[in-house]
């Protein structure tokens, strides 16, 4: 009966989160489009520039968010784990803001610099309001804490779009004003909700920095394992090139809504279930990205050209070979999350995921570097896609190594699986009736 009411609240979540991260994908296709159309490759690479530059030290915030879900699933803090959480983020917002200064020093685009630097405090907090979430077990908040921002920086960027100004600086201005407005919002409610925490386990600022530092460390060496390509984009060629590779990489990323949804609403459960509980439900969590991640990439890699041409335009079609070649290494990129959160959530231990990232970061770094000055976007799609798959591969070998599960129990789908699914299938056609069904008046 446990497991059987888990899995329907798991499924339950799973579904809101998946109807919410479409609609977040959905806004944020629209976003991607709205500045391809108005602002063109160029000014769509100008646009790109300041949150490439953000991306790369606000990765490292994810720290916070990690950090803050380990000590409220582990232990029993209390309101009081907030005067770390806020210290820690401080270091990291100062921190950030200094790392800042060569990044945009050596991408010659010194005009960057001050908008990645004002995006450091809200990207903070909305790690810190993830992490809460993630922490006290409501998922759906930290699901509609992402889908907030997609849909307010879209209804900025279209009143700044077409009332003030077709301009970069124009969309800029309104990514920075949507982060600070729910960064701001998601402070004052997760200093409100605190207050019902419970318990007063100690937990030390030092405790709390150093545990993080490890995940963000994880965080930064992922982001150059898929995105050191789009770094190396953005050094050696064009801001048009570079504006029709950050097309491609986001639409290879919406293959990733689906299957983040299992690794979101099962990560809390993951990190306070039992060990083998925990590992079973982690390789679930596999098997279901894999099946999952297959279908979306087929028909994506079927579609691509017209998808292209219908939703950006046909100045974005010499993408659409990096386009399907990414496809194939987001399809192993999707089955790397589960993983990482049982080692570091259950056994905390992120220097595990940390060294498969380190060694994805250097091949692809490495093979960027050869491959983007002679075959351009061609060559960072296989750069990165031949990262994805030595990560994958190697996570799989650790996870199974760690847990003494079979190679089976992560790629193929049992006859639990499908019943489940199944069963839960029936439930909501069962309660979507409910809903539908006639009030009738008491007679």
């Amino acid at each position: 009966m446990a497991d059987t009411n888990l899995a329907n609240r798991v499924m339950y979540d799973g579904l809101y989160t998946f109807v919410v991260r479409l609609l977040n994908m959905l806004c944020a296709a629209a976003l991607g489009i709205l500045t391809a159309r108005l602002l063109g490759p160029a000014g769509k690479g100008a646009y790109t520039l300041p949150l490439v530059e953000a991306a790369l030290v606000t990765t490292a915030f994810g720290g916070l968010n990690t950090s803050l879900s380990y000590f409220l699933l582990n232990r029993r803090p209390g309101p009081a784990i907030l005067i770390p959480a806020f210290t820690v983020a401080g270091l990291y917002v100062l921190a950030g803001a200094v790392a800042l200064v060569p990044i945009a020093l050596l991408s010659h685009h010194s005009s960057t610099l001050l908008p990645a630097l004002l995006a450091l405090p809200s990207s903070a907090a909305l790690s810190l309001a993830g992490g809460y979430a993630i922490g006290t077990k409501r998922v759906r908040y930290s699901t509609s804490i992402t889908m907030s921002v997609t849909v307010l920086t879209l209804i900025l960027m279209c009143v700044g779009l077409f009332l003030i100004a077709r301009l970069p600086i124009v969309a800029i201005a309104a990514w920075l004003v949507a982060n600070f407005i729910i960064g701001g919002v998601c402070v004052a409610a997760l200093m409100w909700d605190s207050r019902r925490l419970e318990g007063h386990e100690a937990v030390s600022t030092r405790e709390f920095l150093k545990f993080s530092v490890k995940v963000g460390l994880v965080n930064t060496v992922s982001l150059l394992n898929y995105r050191a390509d789009l770094y190396v984009v953005a050094l050696v060629t064009t801001t048009a090139e570079l504006g029709m590779y950050s097309v491609a990489i986001s639409a290879a990323e919406s293959l990733q809504v689906p299957t983040q949804v299992a690794t979101q609403v099962t990560s809390p459960h993951i990190g306070s279930l039992d060990l083998e509980a925990a590992a079973r439900l982690a390789a679930r969590c596999v098997r279901n990205n894999l099946l999952v991640a297959g279908l979306v990439c087929g028909v994506l890699f079927a579609l691509a050209p017209f998808i292209v041409k219908l939703l950006y335009g046909s100045a974005f079609t010499p993408v659409v070979p990096a386009l399907r070649i990414l496809l194939l290494g987001v399809l192993f990129l999707s089955l790397g999350s589960p993983m990482a959160v049982y080692f570091t959530l259950k056994l905390g231990h992120p220097d595990v995921p940390l060294r498969l990232a380190g060694l994805s970061a250097v091949i692809c770094i490495v093979m960027a570097v050869l491959l983007v000055p002679h075959w351009s976007l061609v060559g960072a799609a296989l750069a990165s896609t031949c990262a994805y798959v030595v990560g994958a591969v190697g996570g799989i070998w650790w996870f199974t190594y760690a847990t003494k599960l079979p190679v089976r129990s992560m790629v193929v789908p049992t006859r639990t699986d499908l019943v489940q699914y199944r069963d839960f299938l029936i439930r909501i056609i069962h309660d979507g009736r409910s809903l539908l069904r006639p009030l009738t008046s008491p007679r």
